[in-house]
């Protein structure tokens, strides 16, 4: 144990402080205790989650009326869990070769490759394949795994037809602040990938080269005045943590065990128990960990 963990648990500030909120001493009480009830690494760590992925298409001739093709559907939802240090897509960036496949055909072998390139570099987990919606509107529901090491998501699937229309969504952070975020929903709006210059459902192929940036053309025939294309939404269907003091199953609820597995990580020196990310283990660890255990879960 660090010494200066036994500095900090006997400060009267520190005893005022727990006296306070917990009407005992936790800090000192459990030091006994800590080997017995301490929960292992991989509970405090939440290595994965699984959430539902729902993708809800609002796209029809009554939603869209301007030259609204007789076949409306959407290819297979596909993407990858991965690191804030690629990209996938984004507005304003040139297509990749696999974002090009998948707006102009809906095919995802090529994406899929690139996503391999980027697993093999350790910047991306997995490769996801959801299916699509054959006839718009419609809804495709389907389970994922994220991991804590590939926190965010990218995800497309193409507007069919079109000559290089798809809707997605890019570098989305499911674990803000450390902590898995229990919903997310995100308004799709129709994007062009910058690699044919059709303007319409039927165009015929008009490749153009070199390419130009993803655009948001919500704003474009045949799009102008419209609602939202549909909608993605995440919703966390494991249990996890509600705050950094959520140490120690069962997740959503602070207790006993949450103490007592801080005060084993923070023993070891587990990077768990480094709340400020500063390399250090401290007074500002336990202080950190205090003020979120006594705000409780939101």
């Amino acid at each position: 144990m660090p010494p200066l963990f036994e500095e900090l648990i006997n400060p009267p500030f520190m005893r005022d402080y727990q006296m306070k909120h917990f009407h005992f001493n936790p800090i000192r009480s459990l030091l006994v205790s800590t080997a017995i009830f301490a929960l292992p690494t991989s509970a405090l760590a939440q290595d994965s989650v699984e959430y539902q992925f729902e993708f809800i298409s609002e796209w029809s001739a009554q939603t869209h009326p301007t030259s609204f093709p007789s076949n409306p559907h959407f290819s297979s939802v596909i993407g990858a869990t991965h690191t804030d240090s690629v990209s996938i897509w984004e507005p304003g960036g040139i297509a990749t070769h696999g974002i090009e496949r998948m707006a102009e055909s809906g095919t995802n072998g090529t994406l899929l490759g690139e996503v391999n390139i980027l697993i093999d570099q350790g910047n991306a987990d997995q490769f996801f394949n959801m299916g699509g919606i054959p006839l718009s509107p419609g809804q495709r529901n389907s389970t994922i795994t994220v991991n804590t090491d590939f926190p965010l998501i990218s995800l497309v699937s193409m507007i069919a037809p079109s000559p290089d229309w798809f809707i997605g969504v890019h570098d989305i952070n499911l674990r803000e602040d450390g902590i898995w975020v229990r919903e997310l929903v995100f308004d799709l709006d129709p994007y062009d990938s910058g690699t044919d210059s059709g303007t319409n459902y039927t165009s015929i192929n008009a490749d153009i080269n070199p390419h130009i940036p993803i655009e948001n053309i919500a704003n474009q025939f045949p799009f102008t005045g419209s609602p939202r294309i549909g909608f993605f939404r995440f919703t966390l269907i494991s249990d996890a943590a509600c705050s950094f003091a959520d140490f120690a199953e069962p997740y959503n609820e602070l207790n006993f065990f949450d103490v007592s597995a801080f005060l084993s990580a923070f023993s070891a020196q587990s990077i768990d128990a480094d709340l400020n990310d500063d390399g250090e283990f401290n007074f500002f660890d336990v202080s950190d960990f205090l003020t979120a255990l006594s705000e409780g879960c939101p």
